[in-house]
């Protein structure tokens, strides 16, 4: 992608002309083309219509989109409109970036959203055998600003988020702990990061309980992956995500397991927000974290009513072996913790309550502290994502009162379960440090159908202050 400066009368390109309701199209193309076309394109939100040159330019077609009245324009609506136009387009193309502009949102944004929003809408996971569909390339018209670096920004959203995409709808025989180790590794080599992998024996050292009780029943190593994003002198914040390649339920076998390669995309999303970091040469300090296992049956599988001692040296008994992914986040918060980190916010497809809860809609947030909430608040809002915080009450973590550990894994019946978990990853989470738990199990992935790159957006602009 790349900017031109040419006229729509110079192009060779087929071009898209965003378009809003109380905007007149220019009167040289009705002209030339021999006839109104405001009485013709329909200018509601997301409406495309494709005019046929039929001869009276180099080009075949423009796609007008509709941005509905442009005193209610905002970022979300031009998402949603960039989307749908992207997704009828098939061919090269132009993209009348000037057409856009109002008051309030100037060129420059409007070139970060379409070309981020033009990646996202083509992006299609791959079938495995075949090579991924390519992208078409577009170009922005614009001809005044320079909007080079904006183009830049754009694609490296766009790609971040799709490569977390594209990780996670690998089906678990093609990403397993190994693979995922694979990619943290070729990730900090490409972009220079510091990459430390913490293998089966060392957490064993270090009495990793947590991870390893749940990897008891895989014959696929655990592992605990550090990246390390270093740009300035300031205090580091964790990003962990949760990597369950694969998770049967253990002997709490889920009924329908189907979705659940899944499981890994809070680990598949911290790797895409590094990406972007790195790609926008971001200037902040940031661990990316994710403990990765699978949670099988076997012989050797760990039980209900087993007790373990996590990482921090707390105990904890076994209700549900499908309450695992707390188990493993607890070793790594303690672990981001042992760094130093005084900020974490950790992504995980934790509860089906908080699907209930909230669908597939908004992200259940929880936070411990209300400034750090309200300043992911404000990311999540001018990023255009959607999160609900819910309660967390020392009344949901008395549920797990254990006669046997210091406290349960799982209250083992229906109940505010997303609170619970959250309480539960609260007790690993030390006095002075900031916290916020993203539960995306309704909305990292479309119904077992593809996966979403949900709050990468979000954390990446809270991080680096935009």
């Amino acid at each position: 992608m790349k900017q031109v400066k040419y006229q729509i009368e110079d192009s060779q390109q087929n071009i898209i002309y965003p378009i809003f309701k109380d905007q007149e199209i220019c009167s040289h193309v009705c002209e030339r083309l021999g006839y109104d076309l405001n009485q013709i394109v329909n200018k509601e939100l997301g409406q495309v219509t494709k005019i046929h040159t039929l001869g009276h330019y180099s080009f075949d077609s423009i796609y007008f989109i509709g941005l509905g009245a442009s005193q209610y324009i905002n970022t979300f609506k031009l998402r949603k409109a960039f989307s749908k136009i992207s997704r009828e387009v098939e061919e090269c193309i132009y993209f009348d970036a000037m057409h856009a502009v109002t008051e309030t949102i100037d060129i420059h944004q409007i070139t970060r959203l379409f070309v981020e929003s033009y990646m996202l809408s083509k992006y299609q996971e791959a079938k495995i055998g075949h090579d991924s569909k390519e992208i078409m390339d577009v170009d922005i018209m614009s001809m005044d600003d320079n909007i080079e670096d904006d183009i830049h920004e754009g694609i490296a959203y766009g790609t971040g988020i799709n490569y977390a995409r594209q990780l996670a709808d690998k089906p678990a025989n093609y990403m397993n702990p190994c693979d995922l180790v694979k990619e943290a590794k070729t990730l900090a080599s490409q972009y220079g990061m510091e990459c430390t992998i913490l293998d089966k024996d060392t957490l064993e050292e270090m009495k990793a309980g947590g991870i390893l009780s749940v990897n008891q029943g895989s014959h696929i190593p655990a592992y605990l992956i550090c990246l390390k994003y270093s740009k300035t002198d300031e205090p580091y914040t964790a990003i962990v995500g949760k990597g369950i390649t694969f998770d049967s339920g253990g002997y709490n076998l889920k009924g329908n397991s189907y979705g659940m390669k899944y499981d890994m995309c809070g680990a598949a999303d911290v790797l895409g927000i590094m990406k972007i970091l790195a790609e926008t040469n971001a200037n902040v300090n940031v661990y990316g974290i994710i403990p990765t296992t699978e949670n099988l049956v076997s012989d050797r599988a760990y039980k209900p009513q087993d007790v373990i001692t996590t990482l921090s040296g707390k105990t904890v008994e076994i209700v549900s072996t499908d309450a695992e992914g707390r188990l493993i986040l607890c070793d790594a918060l303690t672990y981001a913790q042992q760094l130093g980190v005084k900020r974490i916010i950790d992504l995980a497809t934790l509860t089906g309550a908080c699907v209930s809860a909230l669908g597939d809609v908004y992200t259940g947030v929880f936070a411990n502290n209300d400034a750090f909430y309200y300043q992911f608040s404000k990311a999540m809002n001018d990023s255009d994502e959607k999160g609900w915080r819910l309660p967390m009450d020392e009344e949901y973590f008395a549920k797990l009162k254990s006669s046997s550990a210091d406290f349960k894994n799982s209250v083992g019946k229906p109940g505010a379960g997303a609170s619970v978990a959250a309480n539960f990853l609260e007790a690993f989470i030390e006095k002075d440090v900031e916290w916020i738990h993203l539960d995306i199990a309704g909305t990292a992935d479309n119904n077992g159908t593809g996966a979403t790159g949900t709050m990468i957006r979000s954390i990446v602009n809270m991080l680096k202050g935009d």
